[in-house]
């Protein structure tokens, strides 16, 4: 089990899926409560009155032990934020765990343009299509500590 008393675990999502968010928040915060979890997502947690969302989303991923990335049509879309969250947690050198929503694998490659290396080299596995698969990862690498490979 992990040496942190509560995992913390940011939800990057687009404001088209939030309420997909919100299912996953329940579910990642039951699945992995052995391990204190908690999910913060913009929906539910972020301060309405906060006036430097930037500043406080980028705290947010700084402060977290393991990013969830929903991505979807919506991000790909019109989700510029979604994309500054994913550079913060590289940046910050978070596990990403990538989970595809209503799209695979080649429909990504297909729009190779405007979508980050970073998720078309290595981010995407088939278990990215596995919401369980995603949540069993991240709970294993918060335990370890070691990469399971989201």
């Amino acid at each position: 089990m992990s040496d942190r008393p509560n995992a913390r675990i940011f939800l990057s999502h687009a404001s088209g899926d939030a309420f997909e968010a919100s299912l996953l928040q329940f579910a990642v915060e039951h699945i992995l409560a052995h391990l204190g979890a908690t999910v913060w997502a913009y929906r539910r947690d972020q301060a309405r009155n906060e006036r430097d969302v930037a500043g406080s989303l980028k705290t947010r991923v700084r402060q977290s032990d393991a990013v969830i990335f929903l991505l979807s049509p919506s991000t790909l879309e019109m989700s510029g934020t979604q994309w500054m969250e994913l550079a913060y947690a590289d940046a910050f050198d978070k596990p990403v765990f990538i989970l595809l929503h209503h799209l695979d694998f080649d429909d990504l490659a297909a729009r190779s343009q405007g979508v980050p290396p970073l998720v078309l080299a290595s981010q995407c596995s088939d278990a990215a299509l596995d919401w369980r698969a995603v949540i069993d990862a991240v709970g294993r690498r918060l335990e370890t500590g070691v990469d399971t490979g989201g």
